[in-house]
């Protein structure tokens, strides 16, 4: 009998020490999760008050891998109905780079950096064009919700022209240029967005389809120049509650 209970003592206190290191690693688990999320929110905080226009970039050139991690969080950015209507074009070789800064308006800092990533919008999204049908059928499994998509987007888009599908595009691109920037800055590289270009001649430098229409220009490199502090309006100033 004795020797029973002292087995079952045995059994027990193994129960509750299995029990307690399960405890303890969640405990720990929790407390890592807790302390990643603060870093997250640190590096976050940091890129938004210390990412500042880039205006003039070192000789160094940034790898051709960290500019596709860089977009391919990019390409994660939100966008109105998922249709991300954008293309994205690397830019890098010495030439390219000099006709481009040619393009938007002499401007140096495209000619000096590593790399410039032009953003275009897309205005075929129409219910006849290919491309919405694609990304219709991403998500529209059934022909219940291919027909309810297509009813939606053809009273969304059809009767627009094409200048005001370009502005509804344009306002994405917006986004994942945000983005585009604050990703470049947390892998280590300085971003100037410019909007200031020959339209016609930066789509003929694209040599881009009809569909196509260049919305913003990022320069991004390695920074040559100090960190300026930056000002911006106070909450008071641009913030109304109701």
């Amino acid at each position: 009998m004795e020797k029973k209970l002292i087995m079952i003592s045995r059994k027990k206190m193994a129960e509750m020490i299995i029990f307690f290191s399960l405890q303890k690693a969640k405990i720990s688990y929790n407390l890592s999760q807790i302390s990643q999320n603060s870093k997250v929110e640190i590096m976050l905080e940091k890129t938004m008050k210390k990412r500042y226009s880039c205006r003039k970039f070192h000789p160094k050139t940034a790898p051709n891998e960290l500019i596709s991690e860089i977009l391919d969080l990019t390409l994660l950015s939100p966008s109105s109905c998922g249709l991300e209507p954008w293309i994205f074009q690397v830019v890098s070789k010495t030439a390219d780079l000099a006709q481009l800064g040619e393009i938007c308006n002499q401007q140096s800092q495209v000619a000096q950096c590593s790399h410039a990533i032009i953003i275009a919008s897309r205005n075929d999204l129409k219910t006849s064009d290919e491309y919405l049908r694609q990304k219709v059928a991403i998500r529209a499994n059934t022909p219940e919700k291919w027909e309810k998509a297509m009813k939606f987007f053809h009273d969304k888009f059809n009767d627009k022209s094409l200048a005001e599908l370009n502005t509804y595009a344009a306002k994405q691109c917006y986004i994942a240029v945000a983005n585009l920037v604050n990703i470049a800055y947390e892998k280590g590289l300085q971003s100037c967005i410019i909007a200031g270009f020959d339209g016609r001649k930066l789509t003929d430098f694209m040599q881009l389809d009809a569909q196509f229409t260049p919305v913003l220009v990022v320069a991004l490199g390695y920074g040559d120049e100090n960190t300026r502090e930056k000002s911006r309006n106070s909450l008071a100033n641009c913030v109304m509650w109701k």
